[in-house]
């Protein structure tokens, strides 16, 4: 009967629909905590994914009940509080900082009035008459003082046990403690609980610095916008929302001071606004009307009135913050490596020190003070082994390098893009917008046969005036003085050859050689360093315009660095002609250079690629025709060009440069290998400490103080490494 009613009860979980949620929750003292939630809650059949972000507090959950879900996270955390952010596109803080600061304040004075209460206690037992003679009270204020500061390790236990958790470092303390009391170690013990309470106390004072950080960034996100509505009665007035409310085409009114509410385009004003939490751009930037404007950035000298363009979770500022939530899922292989190793270590330790505790004095047949002398050592191996250096220390590693990286107009999608980059050793570009700047200009304009000039620009402006790539955009800017107003039937673009476009005057095509051959157009190609885009009118060649580019200023600088940074092949995939590719590869240095491909054969060219060179590779695009390489690349890089298909390649890729310029790149890559490599010596530290320390305590020479320091002490030498990338 039992399958029966699985099989049924599987059938009802499968036809309820699962429901996203994005919640706040707090109450969580370490990473462990949060890997045990996130694994119960995968466990449940009524959870299609569940990830919590300790670094952010913040449960990203699919469920189709969410009541039974609150239930199990409470029984494994009783201490933990949910709430629902307003907006899912942050996280609430659940304390101000007023608060936090007060908490702080009051939690290291009772934590050092212990210790100082601790510090009498053991000088009157040790330098005075005084203690020898009131022995018996001083260790009754010891064993006080050890249940008070115990006390928060003592319910973690207790809850763990009760969840059937029992090789965690509260477990571990507690017996080590225990069992020295048992012993009549006491002051020791006590020292022990005490300092380890520090300990516990430095480490999430650490950590609560890594979480600001990233709450600082989320902070950019705009909470207010002033809509502008007519009134009959009084004129104009402005009403004040939230920006989520906000719809494409309302009015709204920035004020000096004020963030952009949502992206958008000035319809009245000129300022400067602060991009400095967007993208990391020092300089203030000018805006007046007609240029567009994105949410997040601080209006910083006069009025502004916007008109709004998308509504506020299409807003750049609210995917980036997003994305910046969400990275935490995409965790890198060391950090699950270290995650999967600290559940088999700590009861491989546990078992070791049971060994040592009974198996000496049982084969040297000893008496009580070898027993004493064998469990002692044992103990001190039990608190040396805890494995906070490495659960805390690794993850912190990444994310404040992620937290670091948004700082400076970088993001990662998560600490496996970080790790994968940082191992990167062939980059391939794409050519326009990437290593050039993209701002094309009409060199050249050749009629052919019996049309004149001004007929060929018309025909161009026209088949050009829908596109957003940069070459068809700076044909359309010969509009204006060409009068241009034929009316637009029908539109295609085809992706790596150009456009076809009907007309009233007929149809027009406008693109490269391979265009003009596939529609069997009769013309003679042109062989010069410049990008030709070749016009037919109604089947017949027309003429044909000569684009030019440059490469960006720091391009030359940029690819430099990185063969400094160790990267070891480049390559340049582009729709461009040959030529022209061939010239900016000339430039730069780059050996390996391909014209004239499509998006797939740009995909083929780069799995060729690939299995030509060792070591992973990177693509680094920024239109709508480099989305499949991104995706095929071992790390896909979408650089910022504020083009509207840039969207579709941030998409894709797996790092966003908000920035149009490679040295952004340059800042990843050292951030990344940088990260690796502070990961690496926090693993080996930890491990080789610990293990001296465990022969010192095997052997007789470590005592309890040495084992504090082995388990706090590393813990935040550890925790003081990881945070470097910060600085």
């Amino acid at each position: 009967m039992k399958p029966k009613h699985h099989d049924i009860q599987s059938q009802e979980t499968l036809q309820t629909p699962y429901k996203d949620y994005t919640l706040s929750i707090s109450g969580l003292d370490c990473p462990s905590c949060a890997s045990r939630i996130e694994d119960s809650l995968n466990a449940l059949p009524q959870v299609s994914k569940a990830n919590v972000d300790f670094n952010t507090n913040t449960l990203y959950l699919s469920t189709s009940d969410l009541s039974l879900a609150k239930s199990t996270i409470y029984a494994i955390e009783p201490q933990a509080r949910l709430t629902s952010p307003q907006d899912s596109t942050f996280v609430d803080s659940t304390q101000t900082p007023q608060s936090q600061k007060g908490f702080v304040f009051l939690e290291s004075v009772f934590i050092f009035t212990l210790i100082g209460i601790f510090g009498l206690c053991m000088g009157a037992l040790h330098l005075t008459t005084f203690g020898e003679q009131n022995a018996p009270y001083i260790y009754g204020i010891l064993a006080f003082l050890y249940l008070i500061a115990g006390k928060p390790i003592f319910l973690n236990t207790l809850n763990n046990l009760k969840n059937k958790v029992i090789f965690d470092e509260n477990f571990l303390m507690l017996f080590a403690t225990i069992a020295a009391f048992c012993l009549g170690e006491i002051s020791e013990a006590v020292a022990v609980m005490l300092f380890f309470r520090l300990g516990e106390f430095l480490e999430s004072r650490a950590v609560q610095k890594s979480k600001d950080s990233i709450k600082a960034l989320l902070q950019v996100i705009p909470t207010i916008a002033h809509k502008k509505a007519a009134n009959t009665e009084n004129g104009e007035i402005l009403t004040d929302l939230h920006p989520s409310e906000l719809k494409v085409g309302d009015c709204i009114v920035v004020r000096v001071g004020e963030k952009i509410p949502t992206d958008g385009v000035v319809l009245q004003g000129k300022s400067y606004l602060d991009m400095r939490s967007i993208n990391g751009e020092s300089v203030p930037i000018s805006v007046e009307s007609g240029q567009n404007v994105i949410a997040g950035a601080i209006n910083t000298s006069a009025v502004l009135e916007v008109r709004v363009e998308r509504v506020f979770e299409d807003s750049h500022i609210a995917k980036i913050a997003k994305l910046t939530q969400e990275a935490s899922a995409n965790k890198a292989k060391t950090q699950k490596a270290i995650t999967s190793f600290a559940r088999i270590y700590t009861p491989i330790i546990f078992v070791l020190a049971l060994l040592i505790a009974f198996v000496p004095p049982l084969v040297l047949g000893g008496d009580s003070t070898l027993w004493h002398e064998w469990i002692y050592r044992a103990l001190v191996v039990l608190m040396i082994s805890c494995p906070c250096a490495l659960v805390i220390a690794v993850p912190l590693g990444y994310f404040a390098s992620i937290g670091y990286a948004s700082k400076l107009g970088v993001l990662f999608k998560g600490s496996i893009h970080l790790e994968s980059l940082s191992q990167v050793k062939n980059i391939i570009f794409d050519k326009t917008g990437t290593l050039t700047l993209g701002n094309f200009e009409v060199l050249e304009v050749v009629p052919s046969g019996e049309y004149d000039k001004d007929f060929l620009i018309s025909l161009a402006v026209c088949a050009e005036s829908q596109s957003t790539h940069p070459i068809a955009q700076s044909i359309a800017k010969l509009a204006p003085s060409q009068n241009n107003a034929w009316r637009i039937k029908s539109y295609e673009e085809l992706s790596g050859r150009g456009v076809v476009v009907r007309c009233e005057k007929g149809e027009i095509l406008a693109g490269n050689e391979r265009l003009m051959k596939e529609k069997g157009i009769q013309f003679t190609p042109q062989d010069i360093e410049l990008t030709m885009v070749y016009v037919a009118y109604n089947g017949v060649y027309a003429g044909c315009v000569s684009v030019g580019d440059r490469l960006k200023n720091d391009s030359v600088e940029s690819i430099q660095a990185l063969r400094r940074c160790g990267v070891e092949h480049f390559a340049i995939l582009s729709g461009d002609n040959q030529t022209q590719v061939d010239r900016v590869a000339k430039e730069l240095g780059i050996t390996h250079a391909y014209g004239n491909l499509l998006p797939q054969e740009k995909a083929q060219k780069l799995v060729e690629l690939m299995g030509r060179w060792s070591g992973k590779t990177a693509f680094v695009g920024d239109g709508i025709n480099d989305s499949i390489v991104l995706r095929r690349s071992d790390v896909g890089v979408s650089i910022n060009t504020g083009e509207g298909g840039n969207d579709i390649s941030k998409e894709s890729a797996d790092i966003i440069l908000q920035q149009n310029s490679l040295q952004s790149l340059v800042n990843a890559l050292k951030i990344a290998q940088h990260t690796r490599k502070i990961t690496w010596q926090n693993i080996s530290f930890a491990l080789v400490s610990k293990l001296f320390l465990i022969v010192l305590g095997v052997v007789g020479v470590a005592n309890m103080w040495l084992a504090v320091f082995g388990d706090v002490g590393v813990a935040l030498l550890a925790l003081l490494n990881a945070k470097r990338p910060t600085r």
